[in-house]
């Protein structure tokens, strides 16, 4: 389960006793917004602004989106979301490895989510942890079946962890993975992810060019769909490669497009490469 921006837009129509007439009109029609609340459709930016607007919406809120449930209870996901969105690596490793969080967990999906951010935590704080507990994430994976957003993530945190470990060879195996088909994917923000990672790998191995490159892909990818997710963090290593590499004219909007995302969504740009 994830929060998404149709959740979220749902929520805060129902809290204020607002139909879905009453909000669409004038932005959209009442079945595009329906779309938007069931999943079945992404807007883009200017239709998510204006559907912000009219319910009063703070951006900043759709920028802490996209995590997943690792249990039943409302307040455990809750406080997953803060630690995560705040980047509180010490204080969610105590958190997830607290009795009273693994006590919760309660279906397979919430346990590959668990393991998943367990190893998040421990990739920023305990390294040796952190890809023993990304391969447990892996393991809840049903053999045969279509690769969901979190085992693509997982499988791109995986590579990420043995990248930094010096194991090139199943870093670009793990990535391979994580992009297997996903053209054909049914689209989901946290995809975005996967080319942010895959470019911060070869940004750490010194490899700009295919940073770039990587990052541009991403930009393409999200702007297709008519996602932002991202596109702050996207633009701020590509000013950082785009520096590596003497190319004074990218460097330059790059870093103009992360301040303009940064400023219009209110989100965390990550500055530790």
């Amino acid at each position: 389960m994830t929060t998404t921006i149709g959740s979220i837009l749902k929520q805060t129509r129902k809290a204020q006793k607002l139909t879905q007439k009453t909000v669409a009109t004038g932005i959209c029609s009442q079945a595009m917004l329906s779309a938007i609340e069931h999943d079945k459709y992404i807007p883009n930016v200017a239709l998510t602004l204006a559907l912000c607007r009219r319910l009063g919406l703070s951006l900043e809120t759709l920028s802490l989106a996209e995590n997943y449930a690792i249990s039943q209870t409302a307040d455990l996901n809750a406080k997953l979301d803060r630690l995560c969105n705040a980047h509180e690596y010490e204080a969610l490793l105590a958190f997830l490895q607290s009795p009273t969080t693994s006590a919760a967990i309660a279906t397979a999906a919430q346990t590959e989510a668990y393991y998943y951010y367990l190893s998040i935590a421990e990739y920023q704080t305990h390294h040796q942890s952190a890809l023993m507990h990304i391969q447990l994430a892996l393991a809840q994976h049903s053999a045969g079946t279509p690769l969901t957003v979190l085992d693509r993530l997982s499988f791109a945190t995986k590579a990420v962890i043995e990248a930094t470990a010096g194991q090139k060879k199943a870093a670009d195996r793990d990535f391979s993975t994580a992009f297997e088909e996903l053209e054909t994917t049914a689209y989901a923000p946290n995809l975005n992810s996967l080319f942010y990672l895959h470019a911060y790998t070869a940004y750490k191995a010194g490899d700009y060019l295919a940073c770039a490159n990587q990052l541009q892909a991403g930009i393409d990818f999200a702007t297709a769909h008519g996602s932002h997710y991202m596109l702050a963090n996207d633009y701020y290593l590509l000013a950082s490669a785009a520096q590596k590499l003497k190319n004074a004219d990218t460097q330059r909007e790059a870093s103009q497009r992360a301040a303009i995302f940064k400023e219009l969504f209110g989100d965390t740009i990550f500055h530790d490469f």
